[in-house]
């Protein structure tokens, strides 16, 4: 009887080594990516407990069989409802699953049993979200109670505020993340953004050259960059800006108008003209800027004629386009031979924006020039008499 005792004790010490020694090889599998080879192990056990359920939901997960995971999660947590890590996981899995209210709920149902962990507040946060539910920025708030640098919820709080136009909020806010994490790259780019806003545009520029340091570069922040050089007339560094844009997306038409006028300015006016015609033939937006730049353009190289064309262009977009109006009567003027035609171009403009506020300056300048030209025609019909 001892010894067929003995005999049962090592056969059963054997059995449960060989199944520890199963489960180790499966971990070991898990380890080091062989997903599947350490489900196989796993399921192959005589008993599937609580937490080897886990261990095969983790697994799927990981390979990306997520509507097996959510089986296996359920398994374990239907066997040891206390199984924390697979109810954070489970939790986080419906999320991803686009299942809110579940998710909600189950992280609700942790909270009750965990009252100070931050990460179960922000994943109720991100849920209310979705759910389109006003105690989202709430939950993001309890974060802070319990972990006052949480990276994830001072930003979402941030943009909150950033839409709501709190910008001194949002200042802060990134401060407190940035000195904890000075390379999150989602709070520094919404910093700049904050800045951009704003108008600070030196100090844009410094958040976002530092992103673009730390090689963050995209159509986004060049763009932002090339707009924020233009507002302090740093007028180069916005054309570098800007033609780093065209790098990542050569179809960008507000680009490329901005690279004309910039080479307008510049009086690089064969740049100009090839930017500003390339913006014209890929806008898809009212075309009275496109057409008044190409005019200022041809009118600087002295091509009148085309610069009448794109001021006659520009005025049939919008017929209430000041400088357009006042440019084509300059370009006419410095065109046309016939004295009367010149100056019916200046008495047209003045007709239509003579009393016009926002139009003084041209009003001044083409009534002179309609009085010069009277004056001329005037000595040239009394030559002819």
């Amino acid at each position: 009887m001892k010894f067929s005792l003995k005999i049962l004790f090592i056969f059963l010490a054997l059995s449960a080594e060989a199944q520890h020694s199963a489960l180790r090889d499966a971990d070991s599998l898990y380890q080091i990516g062989k997903y599947q080879e350490a489900i196989n192990l796993y399921e192959k056990e005589s008993q599937l407990t609580s937490k080897i359920h886990q261990k095969i939901a983790q697994a799927q997960e990981a390979r990306g069989n997520l509507s097996k995971a959510i089986i296996h999660y359920k398994k374990a947590l239907a066997l040891d409802k206390k199984l924390v890590i697979a109810a954070a996981r489970y939790g986080k899995l419906l999320y991803r699953t686009k299942n809110y209210k579940r998710s909600d709920s189950l992280f609700a149902e942790l909270i009750k049993r965990f009252p100070t962990n931050p990460d179960f507040y922000y994943q109720r946060g991100l849920n209310n979200q979705k759910l389109e539910n006003k105690q989202a920025q709430n939950y993001f708030q309890k974060v802070l109670r319990y972990d006052a640098t949480h990276q994830k919820a001072l930003y979402k709080i941030a943009v909150h505020q950033f839409k709501n136009k709190k910008y001194n909020v949002v200042d802060s806010l990134s401060l407190i993340a940035l000195n904890e994490n000075p390379d999150n790259s989602k709070m520094l780019s919404l910093r700049a953004q904050n800045f951009y806003t704003q108008q600070k545009y030196r100090e844009a520029i410094s958040v976002f050259e530092e992103l673009n340091e730390k090689g963050e570069g995209s159509e986004f922040l060049y763009e932002k960059l090339g707009y924020s050089y233009y507002q302090i007339k740093n007028y180069r560094k916005a054309i570098d800006r800007f033609l780093e844009v065209i790098k990542i997306n050569p179809d960008n038409a507000k680009v490329h108008l901005q690279l004309g006028k910039l080479y307008n300015l510049l009086e690089n006016y064969n740049e100009a003209e090839k930017h500003l015609l390339m913006a014209l033939l890929l806008s898809k937006t009212p075309l009275d800027e496109h057409y008044q730049s190409l005019g200022l353009t041809y009118k600087m190289k002295k091509d009148y004629k085309k610069a009448i064309n794109y001021f006659k262009l520009a005025l049939e977009e919008n017929p209430k386009k000041i400088r357009s109006q006042f440019e084509l009567a300059v370009s006419a003027d410095n065109y046309y031979k016939e004295l009367k035609t010149r100056l019916n171009y200046y008495e047209l403009f003045l007709k239509k924006f003579e009393k016009h506020p926002r139009a003084e300056v041209y009003t001044i300048l083409a009534e002179r020039r309609a009085q010069d030209l009277k004056k001329e025609i005037h000595f040239s019909d009394s030559k002819t008499d």
